[in-house]
């Protein structure tokens, strides 16, 4: 939003009617100059002591900025931004308020009608070959962005909720969203960057189930950047906090869920092995 020029002010009677979507915050798709936006209000279901624990944990333990309201929107803005800069596909962001709603708890975006990874690539109608060509596109975008959080040591380039359901297809582009919390530790960079590719290696493989492999073989050959693949080993079974590879051991003993070929065990592994490290 420009601070400069006031922004422009709406009014609704019945904000509901325009109801969208409601996980945590409320989307509203609402009328703008001619044309729909989305309003996101960042106030949702949960109480203010609710919102302070989740935002201590977060802050305390998670290596990640807290989740009240306020700090959401003013974190989502500023990675819209600075993934705009850097010249990755975002949501615009327009210069409005809405009347009767809190200032700093709500934002109003672009909207956009395309399809999302989680549902294009879950349709079989689209042949195989098709697929594989758009994840073929995709990945030197998806590892330009790790390579700059890498290089600027910028926790921000990193998408902490990373799966196939935050992007779009539009056009030729690729058009990233959500960004409510962000991972705070610069000196961690690569460990985060290691846990968004297995994020999104995880969330693909229970998009396309048996067609999976084919997958990793195109992440393996076409992704550019090695060093990062190979991270991920590391990541999930050798992490220097020795509590953390204690709770990781359990989690491999005793979750069922661990051991499915989606789990981030499995595809690390299986990431070592077709690098040629296993």
């Amino acid at each position: 939003m420009n601070g400069s020029v006031a922004p422009a002010v709406l009014r609704f009677d019945d904000l509901d009617k325009y109801l969208l979507h409601k996980n945590g915050n409320y989307l509203y798709k609402v009328p703008f100059e001619g044309r729909w936006a989305v309003l996101k209000l960042y106030y949702g279901s949960l109480s203010m002591t609710r919102y302070a624990l989740k935002s201590a944990g977060n802050l305390l333990l998670a290596n990640q900025t807290a989740v009240l309201p306020w700090s959401r929107r003013r974190t989502e803005l500023d990675c819209i931004r600075l993934w705009r800069d850097a010249g990755f596909r975002v949501f615009g962001v327009y210069d409005a308020v809405v009347e009767g709603l809190p200032r700093d708890g709500h934002a109003l975006f672009e909207w956009v009608d395309a399809p999302r990874f989680v549902h294009y690539f879950a349709d079989r109608a689209t042949p195989l070959e098709t697929r594989l060509a758009t994840w073929r596109r995709f990945l030197p975008v998806w590892h330009r962005r790790h390579r700059l959080a890498v290089e600027r040591r910028e926790p921000r380039f990193v998408h902490e909720n990373g799966d196939l359901k935050h992007v779009m297809i539009v056009g030729d582009e690729f058009l990233f969203f959500d960004f409510e919390t962000v991972f705070r530790a610069k000196s961690r960079v690569r460990e985060v960057v290691a846990r968004e590719i297995l994020c999104y290696l995880k969330s693909l493989a229970r998009t396309v189930g048996d067609e999976f492999e084919a997958f990793l073989l195109e992440t393996v050959a076409n992704y550019p950047g090695r060093d990062l693949l190979r991270y991920t080993h590391e990541f999930a079974f050798a992490d220097p906090n020795p509590l953390v590879r204690v709770g990781r051991k359990l989690d491999l003993a005793f979750r069922e869920r661990a051991q499915k070929p989606s789990s981030k065990y499995r595809i690390a592994a299986r990431l070592d092995q077709l690098l040629g490290r296993a």
